[in-house]
């Protein structure tokens, strides 16, 4: 049985749904997993690029899935996302070209910004969001080291 160009796109866009579903609640039982917000950033920065709506909507489907479970504060994600997106992308496209460096400056940039907001909330709010510094490193590496090597 051939398939279709049809079948291959529901494909594509069914995966990542898969992923939303499967790796949010895995990530809460098993800390080591890392959350990928800066993946989810640079795949939806892409979608966004290449008019691929669809995709865009699925990777803020996954931040808010992954934001609810965590409970860290809803919409926070986003509004990095939007944030790093209007200002920050155009000069790093604008001084870089290699797209490899670009994804990782921008998965950097996002984190930090990301890691400062959510500072910034648990000063206003008088509690703890983030519970341990190291880990925030490991997963500021693999979010790096995932958007290099996909």
């Amino acid at each position: 049985m051939q398939r279709n160009i049809t079948h291959q796109k529901t494909l594509a866009l069914l995966l990542p749904l898969a992923l939303i579903l499967i790796y949010p609640p895995m990530e809460a039982i098993y800390p080591l997993l890392p959350p990928l917000f800066g993946i989810a950033y640079v795949k939806w920065r892409e979608a966004i690029y290449q008019c691929n709506f669809a995709h865009a909507g699925v990777w803020m489907l996954y931040t808010l899935v992954l934001e609810s479970v965590w409970g860290l504060p809803l919409y926070g994600t986003w509004c990095v996302m939007f944030i790093t997106f209007t200002l920050f992308d155009p000069k790093i496209t604008h001084i870089l070209h290699l797209p490899s460096i670009i994804s990782a400056i921008s998965v950097l940039l996002f984190d930090m910004i990301y890691l400062i907001f959510l500072y910034g909330y648990s000063l206003l709010m008088h509690t703890r969001v983030i519970d341990s510094d190291l880990i925030l490193i490991y997963y500021l590496l693999v979010d790096i080291l995932g958007v290099l090597l996909f």
